[in-house]
């Protein structure tokens, strides 16, 4: 998605509505795809010598759910917001930054909600939380271990 900084002045913004594939998001299709492409929606304002971009893009993703292995649906919204100070090319290109601004709002590790019951809402099959313990992940015998090291003064 790109625009011409010369087509826009101070009292007239640009809007910008459309599509871009979804083949920009460069995915593995191992553990995220991306069946849908992207909805753009930006207005570009000039102030002075500058531009500000600001608006939304929206899709949905199919993320491999980290609990229980099955792909469920992941809307994103994520907000578009980029300053081009001057000097400006003849053609911006905003499709990188739309790229990486809906990649941000992706999770490490997506999972499935729980139902209240504790049950995958996919696949039904129940999760029981894990015990709560007040052991320490660590041993004391590291910690006598690094009691042992000697630091130079």
């Amino acid at each position: 998605m790109n625009f011409v900084p010369a087509l826009i002045d101070v009292n007239h913004p640009l809007e910008l509505t459309g599509e871009i594939a979804s083949g920009i998001l460069g995915l593995d299709g191992a553990s995220a795809r991306a069946p849908e492409p992207i909805r753009v929606e930006l207005l570009v304002q000039k102030d002075e010598e500058n531009f500000l971009v600001t608006g939304w893009a929206l899709t949905t993703f199919s993320l491999l759910c980290g609990r229980c292995a099955e792909w469920l649906p992941w809307p994103v919204r994520a907000k578009v917001e980029h300053l081009f100070e001057a000097p400006h090319p003849n053609c911006i290109d905003l499709t990188p930054l739309i790229r990486e601004d809906i990649l941000l709002e992706l999770p490490l590790n997506a999972v499935c909600r729980l139902g209240a019951d504790g049950r995958c809402p996919v696949t039904g099959e129940f999760y029981q939380p894990r015990p709560e313990s007040s052991d320490s992940i660590v041993s004391l015998e590291v910690w006598d271990a690094l009691s042992k090291i000697k630091t130079k003064d």
